[in-house]
């Protein structure tokens, strides 16, 4: 085991995801006020993920860190996209960097860095969360500060940050809800939160016959049946999507003001998506795309 590599900036936010209280360094783990310690992984970033309490979402948790871990590469491979389809991603961390003047971000549910890798060039001081450790050994050359973490019980103060993101996170936990008041009481007041890359109920729906197919024509990135259940209990909502309304709901339930809520394609349109965007012209409506994004302000 390294030393541990985060910055004071870091460990000064860090608390005890079971209680809250500070945490202080001790003979190479993290030690609380209440006599638990938590280890530093061997990369060196403190693992302070702590299992929800309700057991179908504590079992998501494990699917997600179990099947990241195994499959990274092939997750990586056959699911993370070329730097120019992030160009959206870009653009909207630059208008909120500029709006709110932020000068810190939270990603949570960080994966292989998408978000990280683009934030790093507009916010001074950078964070990332996962609860698997094999992802965040991917985002070590990001410079970012990194936890092993769970998005339901993030270990940090209140009012920590100025920004959270959650791109291609709200589809993999049990109850999105609980993480949204995780990231209003993290957040500081007049933060932001971005989440993207969740796919959009309404558009399941009604083209559930053609996401069957596609779904069907795509490479596996698991490699067995074992790596397939995990994998579908992982991406528990990746099968029906998630509702905007409710998301929007659970948005003002945790104290968030101003919140928009906006649909997109894929950046890279096939052959239906384009004739998607043909009807469009004669039947605008959120149904027809397939990404729901939202951005909400503390």
């Amino acid at each position: 085991m390294g030393p541990m590599a985060v910055s004071p900036w870091f460990l000064d936010r860090l608390r005890c995801p079971l209680g809250g209280g500070p945490l202080r360094l001790s003979d190479g783990a993290l030690a609380a006020a209440d006599g638990r310690r938590w280890p530093l992984a061997p990369e060196g970033f403190p693992d302070l993920f702590a299992p929800s309490e309700d057991p179908e979402a504590r079992r998501v948790e494990e699917a997600n860190a179990e099947f990241h871990d195994r499959c990274g590469d092939a997750y990586d491979r056959l699911t993370v996209r070329t730097d120019e389809d992030y160009g959206d991603v870009s653009l909207v961390l630059s208008r909120l960097r500029e709006e709110t003047g932020a000068e810190d971000l939270l990603d949570a549910g960080c994966g292989s860095g998408v978000v990280l890798r683009r934030a790093r060039a507009l916010f001074p001081r950078v964070a990332g969360v996962d609860v698997s450790r094999g992802m965040l050994a991917r985002c070590l050359p990001f410079g970012a500060d990194l936890c092993r973490a769970n998005a339901a019980r993030l270990p940090f103060a209140d009012a920590s940050f100025a920004g959270v993101t959650g791109y291609s996170l709200l589809h993999h936990l049990r109850d999105p809800a609980v993480a949204l008041r995780e990231f209003a009481r993290v957040l500081r007041p007049g933060g932001f939160l971005y989440t993207d890359n969740d796919s959009n109920a309404a558009f399941h729906r009604r083209f559930a016959w053609w996401l069957a197919i596609r779904r069907a024509a795509k490479a596996p990135r698991a490699a067995g049946e074992e790596e397939a259940r995990l994998e579908r209990l992982a991406e528990c909502h990746h099968g029906t999507g998630l509702d905007a309304d409710t998301l929007s709901g659970a948005l003002r339930s945790a104290g968030f003001a101003r919140i928009e809520v906006s649909f997109h394609h894929p950046p890279r349109p096939d052959e239906f998506t384009r004739l998607l965007m043909d009807l469009e012209r004669h039947e605008p409506s959120p149904s027809l795309r397939y990404y729901v994004r939202l951005v909400a302000f503390r």
